[in-house]
């Protein structure tokens, strides 16, 4: 039975020995290739043919397609270029979207209410930013409540 054994797993053992000069052939990637994904400044780069900073929508569509299929909605200055700094900004407020619809998604689930945006009322301060430090007062007239009582009586005289 040993032989048996012997005789199967020869081959087995065997064949690493005989093909050893093909596995040592591997050869070390040099520093030029390509390993995994590249970064959106990598692509920035590449795209950019004028070396500007600036990447018009010519060289998006080119170069970084995934950036051309946005490029209106990434220049909202309307300058008809992109910089990094665009690109970094608009991939931050995508990303601040769908938190923030993920969010709400798992509080509607839960049964959760939360506040929406400040109902902003034509009477007392107003806001004119969301930070608490750009409240500006406004003049109003102090509301009023109740019935307005003449100032003569009902019955028209004059108090004595």
């Amino acid at each position: 039975m040993r032989l048996l054994h012997a005789l199967f797993l020869l081959p087995l053992l065997g064949a690493p020995l005989l093909c050893g000069p093909a596995y040592a052939q591997t050869s070390t990637p040099s520093a030029t290739e390509h390993h995994g994904r590249r970064s959106a400044a990598e692509h920035f780069a590449d795209a950019n043919t004028t070396h500007d900073g600036h990447l018009t929508l010519d060289q998006a569509t080119s170069g970084y397609k995934s950036i051309a299929k946005s490029f209106s909605q990434i220049d909202v200055s309307h300058h008809g270029y992109v910089t990094m700094d665009d690109i970094k900004a608009w991939r931050a407020a995508k990303k601040a979207a769908r938190v923030a619809a993920k969010h709400a998604a798992a509080d509607a689930a839960e049964g959760i209410v939360r506040p929406g945006l400040p109902v902003q009322h034509w009477f007392g301060s107003k806001a004119l930013e969301t930070s608490t430090d750009m409240i500006v007062p406004i003049p109003v007239e102090p509301r009023r409540t109740g019935v307005d009582v003449p100032k003569t009586p009902l019955d028209g005289k004059q108090p004595g």
